[in-house]
């Protein structure tokens, strides 16, 4: 193995020699150096190898460069974007992520890739981004390197939208690199080939890696189970249970073992129900081995002291993961399965791309996930990736797979994972759609240009080599290459039919979209559901756009207790077809019933899950229904449409929850009470104590709990404000909103020097506007009470002299202060002038005058009044 390893030292590459952890290259990266250059760990250094080599030849050219990375999940994207934003940025590369998630619509989404040299993005999100090539001409110019990670997702449905997203840059790109990595596939050659390197002859380079290259070996084993016909999924998933403390007692060895359990989207409970039930069976099993003294697939742990919410399977080494747990008592799994002290972790799939826990032995417990419209399997990446979970380098020399599944898909996994599986695409079971997008954009402008489009697809090349695959015949003496430009023809010709491309005036040969057309790329809808919605009326193409995606009602009993509900405002006899199970849904969820009630489940048949993803594309489709009606200038469906858009944004709930939200609004209330109030005949302020009392109505539910926390959060701060009637301040507090039941007192003291002065208490919300209340507090005393006010006016002496009590810098340069035995008295010298001696004064101002000794009041006063007289106005000055 020695022999496979490089020095990382390229002169020129010194600058990103930080970016690797490790001195040496291992066997798959120093055979990709010289293509990759440089090269680093796994498939994940491979494509920062293909990074650098970018930078390096951009800092040599001078010309600005850009990668694309497309991942099949955001999860891994959010994943790479993390990592390289550490990595890269240290040598100043920005990497930013464009996903679902992360991103706005319109020009706003290419405000942070404008700057970024990697960019971090899924296939979908990349598609919708380059619809609008032209607009975005500058920074897609830049584009050298596109890297493709699980290009084997190429055989799952969403792969033809990847197939388009490559095509597309093949022929719009400058000089586009492309990297790609997949997992074991026996037709790799037929990838190359797609990708093409027209510097090699058409194909790109090919590097394939077996087994041997792996640090951790993995042993994978097929394991079928008998289903039997009159079983549900639901039933067989119980079945698995009980055979699973069997395989483990064949296969686990004693060391680590992660289960992944299936999960059950849109229905979180039930998901953690079957993990636990999992647990529970093989905690039973595992008791009465012990009892009976048998060999056990793991060795009991030792005493702990962790305290979690399954700590009771975790006296048998069990323990269980899955989003249900509180953080605490996820952290304290993984601590404890990393100490050993836990064997076996019993999880959902989702574990896969999540937390690294190292197992020796993964089990895949049935291969199918019941997701919104039934039961379905998992796809290959998702096996791929839990599969990829076996084997602990820093321990094993091998790790052990297991997959358990129906007796009749054994071959079919066993072609999976001995790397049997010919990737095939997609892309012609929605060609005509993908057409007409690539119309809108400019991609395709006529029959020519829609060949030389598909000729650079991943179907081109897998049509000519397993036709059988994708239902297809030629004619005599067609060639392939024939066949599938009568494929373009035949897609445009039913486009043109449907009205959704059209010839241009100008030229005959030009295509453009209609109307229709940029409605279908815009709301991503079929072919079939636009002329529906063009030849039929609102209700039924909006029920007949969803019935292709929804099988027949099979359990009878369940639809028909709920057909007879009283809330089901329009009834129907049967419910038999896909059309009569939509809208009986619709009526139900607009009608406020509860779908997850005991009385409408039953095995497979689960409503609400339904629900959940008709809602996921009926407002969708209503709206694409509306567009159709304005292009046709159909009145009446726009109206209707327009009105069921409405009724489907505000489905039952929704009433109820803006009450509940109004209610929640906190409504407060003041009283305030005098406590007592002290005078000082007109010498002094009038003080007065108050005592304020504030809360909020007891029917107000601030603390109910009922939002999500960041509205709470809103509300949460409350203060109370305290001014005068000139608004000066009194007091100020700020307290929790929910603090306020029971109501707070507290007391606070103000001083009026004025009759006509008032006491102003606020309460108010820091963040919702109009909901604060004001009470404002009069106290009932003679004017009298009150200090005199002066209201003769001010002369000049008095103007100059005001403040300058209050002045440090005059009371700095009293220096020679009297000696004790002298007698001075500090009076208010713009009122009366009573000092018996003053030793000297310094006036610092625009007229400066000092005593230098010491003199009566009135030569002081004279003195003073003189010094701020013009020389000429002065009299004669005094000696004495």
């Amino acid at each position: 193995m020695r022999a496979h390893i490089v020095n990382f030292h390229v002169p020129a590459a010194d600058v990103y020699r930080a970016l690797f952890k490790f001195g040496v290259f291992n066997a798959v990266q120093s055979t990709c150096y010289d293509k990759v250059t440089p090269t680093g760990s796994g498939k994940t250094a491979l494509f920062e190898l293909a990074i650098i080599r970018m930078l390096m030849e951009s800092s040599n050219s001078g010309r600005q460069s850009k990668c694309i990375y497309v991942a099949p999940t955001k999860a891994l994207c959010s994943e790479k974007h993390r990592d390289w934003t550490i990595k890269f940025q240290a040598l100043g590369v920005n990497c930013c992520e464009l996903t679902g998630d992360t991103v706005q619509f319109g020009r706003s989404a290419w405000g942070e890739a404008k700057n970024a040299a990697i960019i971090v993005t899924t296939g979908e999100k990349w598609d919708s981004l380059t619809r609008n090539w032209e607009e975005h001409q500058q920074i897609l110019s830049q584009i050298t390197l596109f890297l493709i990670d699980e290009i084997h997702i190429l055989n799952e449905t969403r792969g033809s939208t990847l197939e388009v997203v490559v095509s597309r840059m093949k022929l719009r790109g400058t000089s586009v690199r492309f990297v790609a990595v997949s997992a074991t596939v026996p037709n790799v050659q037929d990838v190359a080939a797609w990708l093409g390197n027209e510097r090699n002859g058409g194909s790109a380079v090919i590097m394939e890696f077996g087994e041997e290259y792996r640090p951790c070996k993995i042993v994978r084993h097929v394991v079928p189970v008998l289903k039997k016909r009159d079983q549900n999924d639901f039933q067989f998933q119980r079945i698995l249970d009980y055979k699973l403390y069997g395989v483990l007692q064949q296969y686990s060895q004693d060391k680590p073992v992660l289960i992944f359990c299936a999960t059950r989207k849109g229905n979180l409970m039930m998901t953690y129900v079957g993990v636990v039930a999992s647990a529970e069976q093989l905690m039973k099993e595992y008791g009465q081995s012990l009892n009976k003294r048998d060999r056990l697939p793991w060795t009991k742990p030792g005493g702990f002291t962790t305290n979690f919410s399954a700590s009771w399977l975790a006296i048998c080494g069990i323990g269980i993961h899955h989003a249900g747990l509180t953080w605490d008592d996820r952290r304290a799994m993984e601590d404890l399965f990393l100490k050993k002290v836990l064997r076996v972790i019993v999880a959902t799939s989702t574990l896969a791309v999540g937390v690294n826990l190292p197992a020796h032995t993964v089990i895949i417990k049935g291969v199918k996930i019941f997701a919104t419209d039934g039961w379905q399997e998992y796809s290959d990446l998702d096996i791929m990736q839990m599969m990829g979970r076996a084997g602990r380098p820093q321990f094993d020399k091998e790790g052990v797979a297991i997959i358990m599944c129906e007796t009749e898909l054994e071959a079919k996994y066993q072609a999976l994972v001995q790397g049997r599986t010919f990737l095939e695409s997609c892309l012609h079971n929605n060609l005509a759609e993908h057409i007409n997008s690539e119309i809108g954009l400019g991609t395709i402008t006529n029959i020519n240009s829609a060949k030389e489009w598909l000729h650079s697809s991943f179907l081109f090349q897998r049509i000519q080599q397993n036709p059988r695959h994708y239902a297809i015949g030629k004619e005599g003496n067609q060639t392939w290459q024939e066949r599938i430009d009568n494929m373009v023809t035949e897609s445009i010709e039913r486009l043109r039919e449907n009205q959704l491309v059209e010839l241009s005036n100008d030229d005959s040969s030009i295509l453009k979209s209609t109307e229709y057309g940029d409605i279908m790329s815009k709301y991503y809808i079929r072919q079939s559901t636009v002329r529906l919605m063009r030849f039929s009326s609102t209700y039924l193409a909006l029920h007949c756009s969803l019935i292709s995606r929804f099988g027949p009602a099979r359990n009878r009993f369940i639809y028909g207790k709920l057909k007879a509900h009283d809330e089901i405002r329009f009834k129907m006899k049967k419910v038999e077809k896909a059309l009569d199970k939509i809208s009986l849904i619709i009526q139900a969820v607009l009608a406020g019933l509860s779908l997850n009630d005991g009385e409408y489940k039953n095995g497979d048949n689960q409503p609400s899950l339904e629900a959940v993803t008709i809602w996921r594309h009926v407002s969708r489709i209503a709206r694409a229904m509306v567009e159709v009606a304005i292009a046709r200038q159909c009145g009446a469906q726009v109206k209707h449409g327009m009105e069921l858009i409405e009724l489907l944004n505000r489905r039952p709930t929704f009433g109820h929850e803006v009450l509940a939200f109004v209610k929640s609004l906190p409504e407060y209330y003041i009283q305030v009470e005098e406590v007592g109030t002290t005078l000082s005949d007109g010498a002094s302020p009038v003080e007065i104590e108050l005592s304020v009392t504030v809360g909020v109505n007891e029917d107000t539910g601030v603390d109910s709990g009922k939002f999500k926390k960041g509205k709470a959060k809103l509300r949460d701060s409350t203060t109370i404000l305290s001014l005068n009637s000139e608004l000066d301040f009194i007091d100020f507090r700020r307290i929790s909103t929910k603090m306020l039941k029971p109501p707070k007192t507290f007391t606070i003291t103000a001083h009026l020097t004025k009759p006509s002065q008032s006491v102003i208490v606020q309460i108010a919300s820091e963040t919702i506007a109009g909901v604060a209340v004001t009470y404002t507090y009069k106290p009932k005393l003679a004017y009298r009470a009150y200090p005199t006010m002066i209201t003769r006016p001010q002369t000049t002496l008095e103007r100059d002299l005001e403040g300058i009590e209050d002045d440090a810098a005059f009371w700095e340069a009293m220096k020679d202060w009297p000696s004790d035995d002298e007698e001075v008295v500090k009076k208010d010298l713009t009122r009366k002038w009573t000092a018996i001696c003053v030793h000297r004064i310094l006036m610092l101002s625009s007229n400066t005058f000092v005593f230098q000794r010491s003199f009566s009041t009135e030569q002081a006063q004279y003195n003073l009044e003189a010094s701020f007289k013009p020389k000429s106005e002065r009299g004669p000055e005094r000696r004495d």
